[in-house]
């Protein structure tokens, strides 16, 4: 089982047993919808592939014979669907997905001759078929994938038959046969071990000879590079000695800077058609990876290709240097990052297989290893300070890496280069450079000089004293480095510490958990460290106008939010490693400075720093920080006055009132920036909130009674902040270290997901799962904020409660804003609704499970969200009817219908602004499975135990999202339920409305429920057409029509539904017989997105 489903919450893990049984059953409904006699069943296999795609991306625990029984079917059903694009198109991606992930595991023998005819059949002879560019190229796309990922299971005598198809296509190397020749030998020639005995001398010369044979050509260069470092790599029995000279000599040929004068380019380069150019893979730039991949793999004892790598060195160092950079910058980085990554593999190959009789004796030893990486030192020295981030960032990354294999060398340097930023702090640049290389190799550091491993790494002389002394020296200095007027500088300065307190085990009050600075010092050092973290919060400036609109963000916007998630994550880690004492020494000082200060422009940050501490601990700081905040607001919010719109009712006089109230601009000020950061601070609050919790509801009614409109947005975020903490599923003690370093027992043992074993239960995360109690108050919350709104909601649509029309707007925007935020509390925990079917009966059970998923415990029942989207409609009818021209309340009901209708999209959209944060992963959080300080080498990379709890978090956030998602799409007896169909009807409404703001919202909820509900679409195509046919239709509806049919939801549509496919090609063609007002180019955009 992979670790992310090892590592669910208990509910939803028990249920991930079901999958193997639904991933059989999937796979034979795909079987019995094909009909090899029938060519077209293919179609009615598509609608299964979205369906195998979530148990690819689930990481489901599947029987190996059912995965290869896939793809023997998909591809024999890719083969069978030879003129039909789409369908190979989508069957050969999730081919591609399903054999990359089960590579390694499956033995099968596929054919190579097939993939070929259907390349040549579809690409390469003249096609009158009706398919557009766009489809042909993600055709060649597919199929060369697959292909790519075939290769390693064709059968013997493949490859001679491979090259004795193509060979003769570069005899002569000027006719541009060749160049087609060259790029199907490296799409198809396979380098396994079954077709290992066709490289021998004869064919290495001869392919050399015909590298050689066309000079100054990026593309020849970039196939025949490719071609041969698979070789090199794939078969180590060939002796490469006497052809070192041959390769070495290409390599730098490859690599255009200038020399003397000249402008770093072929002076007469080789043209090559573009139609190959584009068919085949083809990098302007060196091919950087496949140089990279064959010098690394030429490496042997006794070999001549280090001597021969140096001179390479020698000759590429200059052009790492700041002051020589350009448009070759580019190719250099990635040839050092790529040489690191090879090497990094190479070892941990070699270390994993042991002694392999033949094999062992091309393993690298220690002076192989001490040579290659003095020489990419070279090219690190020159590279560090860069004025191209990426370079230094990559240089930063490999010291990491490198500085496991080879610390006597790299952590010296290392050492060096930081003292040497400090003398020159003017240079902030340099500075910056050298603190992140410290975070990035702050591990290798620490176990250089805590390991007790008798095979301790041989630093040759250098004292490990010093490097405990340069860790203290930087964590000193990282105080000096947050600044508010220095974003960059700031960044790396916050992952320097994230990076230090991620390996310790505990920052408590033995002298044995701080090795590296006396405890009474440790604790100066965090007053320190908060008296700063105080000052840059009070000077912070958002990087852009607040928004106090709809809908506004809790979030400020600088800096510390916006570039990374660097700073939150250090506050984690720093406050969940503390001992007890330590704690509550800066619990004091943040409760402090949270209850005297007010930061409108650090709403966020500060948020975040009362988060950090309640996730730490919740008892504790809920009681000394989230209590007086919510004393404070409603000790505000007392005295003021009270539209009556919040939830206790409405009075006589507010239904009547012609004066609004108002507050002053500091008073909602202050108590708009309480409300959000209080919402911020108890997301992972939980069962600790149920001491206060007449004070939260009392809080939310007052801010929702609140005449201020700001104040009605900070109780939305309160309520929604609140509903989620006590319902949803979420880790909790995520920063705590769980289990110590054997060889290091001050540092925290990192956790690779290869090595995972589910038998250690010790290893994974406590989920917060409500209690009765939480479930009683969420259910509490719902009535009187989703209930109750609803009430009211049809109380003013239905009896016409208002006689003053502005009270009347703000009376709904204030309802549908309850309305809105206990949906977006409760997110899918709200049932959804119960499809509808032909007969009338829901089906099977066994029928309406996919994948297992849940994002919390259940609180209403599916009546509510009956009732609400009944409502809502009433709702809908009567704004169109009377406030079609108030955008903030159409907004506000779509936000609804969306929430209502698209059950698990929120979690999708959760899931998928937090991967971004995944792509910002530092080496400062990872351990290289190769490790040589203290001899442990793992089969994949180590992180912290808290980024691993991060990624199985919104693992669990995406299978909630999907669990219910494709359940009813891929049969034909399932429909929407009457009130689905009732909100799909609203939104198509709103899509032709004269605000683009409303029709664009509304446009992407209703794509987004047709796409869940695909028996819908032609419905909505042939609605949205009459509006292209008509003579007499609006701008507006026109607009809002093309904007929905050019999807590519739709559009797909129309290519498998005859009907609707004929009445939309009429609806656009009926356009051109028009003459103006309208204007002409949604027409032609809809015509060339279909093409």
């Amino acid at each position: 089982m992979h670790l992310y489903n090892g590592w669910l919450p208990p509910p939803v893990a028990e249920e991930t047993m079901r999958e193997r049984q639904s991933f059989s059953s999937v796979l034979s409904s795909i079987k019995s919808s094909y009909d090899p006699h029938d060519p077209d069943s293919v179609f009615s296999t598509l609608k299964w592939i979205s369906v195998l795609d979530i148990f690819i991306r689930a990481k489901s625990e599947v029987a190996l014979e059912d995965v290869a029984a896939l793809v023997e079917l998909g591809l024999e059903l890719f083969n069978a669907s030879r003129n039909k694009l789409y369908a190979q198109v989508r069957w050969g991606n999730i081919l591609v997905k399903v054999i990359n992930q089960y590579r390694k595991k499956l033995h099968i023998i596929v054919q190579w001759r097939p993939l070929y005819d259907t390349l040549i059949h579809t690409h390469f002879t003249r096609s009158t078929g009706p398919e557009g560019w766009k489809l042909r190229q993600r055709h060649f796309e597919a199929v060369t994938s697959l292909v790519r990922s075939c290769r390693r299971f064709f059968p013997a005598g493949s490859a001679l038959e491979i090259w004795t198809e193509f060979g003769s296509l570069m005899e002569n190397p000027w006719h541009n046969s060749s160049f087609e020749g060259s790029g199907f030998v490296r799409l198809f020639l396979p380098t396994n071990t079954d077709n290992q005995d066709f490289c021998t001398d004869d064919w290495i010369k001869k392919s050399l000879d015909l590298w050689d044979s066309i000079p100054n050509c990026h593309f020849w260069n970039s196939q025949w590079a490719d071609v041969i470092a698979r070789v090199i790599k794939k078969y180590r029995f060939i002796n490469w000695e006497y052809y070192l000279p041959t390769l070495f000599s290409r390599f730098l040929n490859m690599f255009e800077v200038p020399v003397a004068n000249g402008g770093g380019s072929y002076p007469f380069s080789v043209d090559v058609p573009r139609n190959t150019r584009f068919l085949f893979s083809n990098k302007t730039i060196a091919p950087a990876k496949a140089i990279a991949k064959s010098i690394v793999y030429l490496l042997k004892p006794g070999s001549s290709a280090q001597e021969y790598f140096k001179k390479l060195v020698n000759l590429l160092e200059q052009y790492y240097h700041p002051s020589n950079g350009g448009r070759w910058t580019y190719s250099l980085e990635r040839f050092l990052l790529y040489l690191v990554i090879a090497f990094q593999k190479r070892l941990q190959h070699e270390q994993l297989s042991g002694d392999n009789g033949r094999q062992a004796e091309l393993f690298l030893g220690r002076s192989e290893r001490t040579r290659f990486v003095s020489l990419l030192l070279k090219l690190i020295d020159r590279g560090q300070y860069s004025k191209d981030e990426h370079l230094s960032e990559t240089v930063a990354t490999v010291i990491s890496i490198l500085s496991y294999v080879e610390p006597s060398l790299v952590l010296p340097f290392l050492a060096s280069r930081f003292y040497l930023a400090l003398e020159t702090m003017t240079a902030t640049h340099q500075l910056k450079a050298a603190v992140m290389s410290i975070a990035y190799a702050g591990r290798s550091l620490f176990l250089t000089s805590l390991s007790t491993s008798v095979k301790g790494v041989d630093l040759d002389g250098a004292e490990t004293d010093g490097f405990i002394d340069l860790l203290m020296i930087s964590l000193s200095n990282a105080l000096l480095g947050m600044d508010a007027n220095d974003p960059p500088k700031t960044l790396a300065t916050m992952q320097l510490i994230g990076s230090i307190f991620s390996n310790i085990a505990t920052l408590g009050d033995d002298a044995d958990d701080l090795p590296f600075m006396p405890v009474i010092r440790f604790s100066e050092w965090l007053d320190e460290f908060l008296c700063r973290l105080f000052s840059l919060l009070q000077h912070l400036e958002p990087s852009s106008v607040l928004n106090e609109g709809l809908h506004s963000s809790a979030t400020s916007g600088t800096f510390l939010v916006e570039d990374g998630p660097y700073y939150y994550c250090m506050l984690e880690i720093l406050l969940g490693r503390l001992s007890k004492s330590l704690y509550n020494q800066a619990l004091k000082k943040i409760a402090k400075f949270v209850r005297t200060s007010v930061l409108p422009g650090a709403i966020a940050e500060v948020g975040l720093l009362c988060c950090a501490c309640v996730h730490t601990n919740p008892e504790e700081a809920v009681d000394s920080l989230v209590e007086p905040i919510l004393s404070s607001v409603i000790s505000s919010l007392k005295g003021t006055p009270g539209t009556g719109f919040g939830g206790k009712g409405i009075s006589g006089a507010s239904v009547s009132a012609k004066v609004k109230p108002t507050l002053s601009p500091a008073l909602e000020t202050a108590i708009d920036y309480q409300l959000k950061i209080l919402s911020i601070a108890i997301s992972y609050g939980g069962p600790a909130l149920l001491r206060y919790k007449d004070q939260f509801k009392e809080a939310i009614i007052s801010a929702f009674d609140s005449p201020s409109w700001k104040v009605n947005g900070g109780g939305d975020h309160l309520l929604r902040s609140l509903l989620g903490s006590l319902i949803l599923y979420y880790p909790l003690d995520q920063y705590k270290c769980i289990m110590h370093h054997p060889a290091a027992v001050a540092l925290e043992e990192w956790i690779s997901m290869k090595d995972y074993n589910h038998d250690k239960p010790l290893m994974a995360p406590k989920w917060h799962v409500a209690n009765d109690d939480e479930v009683q108050f969420a259910n509490e919350l719902l009535i009187l904020h989703l209930q109750s709104a609803l009430d009211d909601l049809l109380r003013i649509c239905r009896d016409k409660i208002h006689t003053d029309l502005g009270n009347e707007k703000e009376h709904l925007k204030v309802t549908l804003l309850r309305i809105d935020s206990s949906l977006q509390g409760v997110l899918s925990c709200l049932p959804d609704f119960s499809p509808s079917s032909r007969n009338g009966i829901v089906g099977d059970k066994n029928h309406t499970f996919l994948i297992a998923g849940a994002t919390g415990s259940r609180v209403g029942s599916t009546d509510l969200r009956i009732k609400a989207a009944e409502i809502i409609h009433a709702a809908c009818k009567y704004l169109l009817e009377k406030k079609s021209d108030d955008s903030i309340l159409l907004i506000l009901i779509i936000h609804i219908m969306d929430a209502l209708g698209n059950y698990g999209s929120l979690e999708y959209d959760e899931w998928s602004n937090h991967r971004q944060a995944w792509k910002l992963e530092s080496a400062a959080i990872i351990e290289p499975p190769t490790n040589f300080i203290v001899s442990c080498h793992a089969k994949g990379k180590k992180r912290p135990r808290w980024a691993l709890i991060d990624k199985a978090y919104m693992h669990s956030t995406w299978r909630s999202s999907q669990s219910s998602y494709h359940l009813f799409r891929a049969s034909g007896n399932f429909f929407p339920s009457d009130h689905a169909v009732l909100l799909m009807d609203d939104l198509l409404s709103l899509t032709l409305h004269s605000y683009e703001t409303v029709r664009v919202l509304a446009g992407k909820s209703l794509l987004k429920m047709i796409k869940r509900w695909p028996s819908m679409i032609s419905k909505c195509v042939l609605s949205l057409i009459e509006n292209l046919r008509s003579s007499n239709a609006p701008e507006n509806a026109v607009l809002g029509s093309c904007a929905v049919l050019s999807s590519q939801t739709v559009l797909k549509h129309l290519s498998m539904d005859p009907k609707s496919f004929s009445s939309f090609l009429l609806g656009i063609l009926s356009r051109w017989t028009f003459n103006p007002p309208f204007p002409w180019h949604p027409f032609i955009w809809q015509w060339m997105q279909y093409l």
